[in-house]
């Protein structure tokens, strides 16, 4: 594959038509990384300079969806970082369902599944599945094909069956998905019950009265006025008491929200919204 490179003028205008096809503002992304994944599109799409690119993304919805979903990044493993799985299994998860309302959910970053099938093990194995309602945020209507159908990569199977068996699960991983030709199929029944929100980059999308918001490992691709404005909605979307959980590589301490929560544990990044 030729490296395709692009300028920072090329990828504004990307930006821009976009913006003015479909009302998707990518402008407070982090540029760099953004520049570099639409250089990886146009290389692997085989284009040849980026009026083309652009011209194919105003002309085709579906062209622009597989764009979304290749520019967007993936969460790859599932039960990453399995002891921030361990900490919302045996603390977090058994506060907010105490009630005897059923709790709210929101997975709000773009997933593109393996943090939802994730949860979703970790509740059934609780026999709490049914007990909450739980909405995930996606951005390209191929990523929540993806997502329904149960597809994963075969290339990271060891990689979650060691996750899963770090995170000290009840039964065995191999419980919850089928091989076949090559490929993984996760169980789809495991989030029949999913409620999917169509995001856009604006964050202007999603539940309230929520209990627990996991937003892991976003922000990272975020200006400053995005990171704000993307807490701002968690902190909006939550409860008094309710739950946001960052990826251990994140933090809300120069954000403007960041007065508006406290600290329940500082090493996996889960706060914890202030009542008034």
């Amino acid at each position: 594959m030729i490296r395709f490179e692009i300028g920072i003028v090329d990828t504004r205008n990307v930006l821009k038509a976009i913006l003015d096809a479909y009302g998707y503002d990518f402008k407070d992304y982090a540029l760099t990384s953004l520049k570099r994944r639409i250089e990886l599109f146009v290389a692997n799409e085989g284009l040849r300079d980026i009026d083309t690119l652009i011209s194919r993304l105003q002309q085709g919805k579906d062209y622009f969806e597989r764009f979304l979903q290749s520019i967007t990044p993936e969460t790859t493993e599932m039960f990453r970082d399995p002891s921030l799985w361990r900490n919302l299994r045996d603390h977090i998860l058994p506060d907010i369902t105490k009630g005897t309302t059923r709790p709210k959910i929101w997975l709000a970053g773009f997933d593109s599944g393996e943090q939802l099938y994730s949860l979703a093990i970790i509740l059934k194995e609780m026999n709490l599945l049914t007990e909450v309602q739980l909405y995930a945020s996606y951005i390209s209507d191929f990523t929540l094909e993806k997502i329904k159908n149960g597809t994963a990569d075969i290339k990271q199977l060891e990689v979650n069956e060691a996750n899963y068996s770090r995170l000290e699960g009840k039964g065995s991983f191999s419980d919850y998905y089928k091989t076949a030709n090559g490929t993984v199929t996760l169980d789809n029944q495991l989030i029949q019950g999913v409620n999917f929100v169509k995001q856009t980059p604006a964050f202007d999308q999603g539940p309230g009265g929520v209990k627990m918001v996991l937003f892991r490992n976003q922000t990272i691709y975020f200006n400053q006025l995005l990171t704000d404005r993307s807490v701002n909605a968690m902190y909006n979307a939550l409860v008094p008491g309710g739950y946001l959980v960052l990826g251990i590589k994140e933090s809300l301490e120069n954000t403007n929200s960041n007065n508006k929560f406290t600290v329940v544990n500082e090493s996996e990044q889960i706060y914890k919204k202030k009542t008034l």
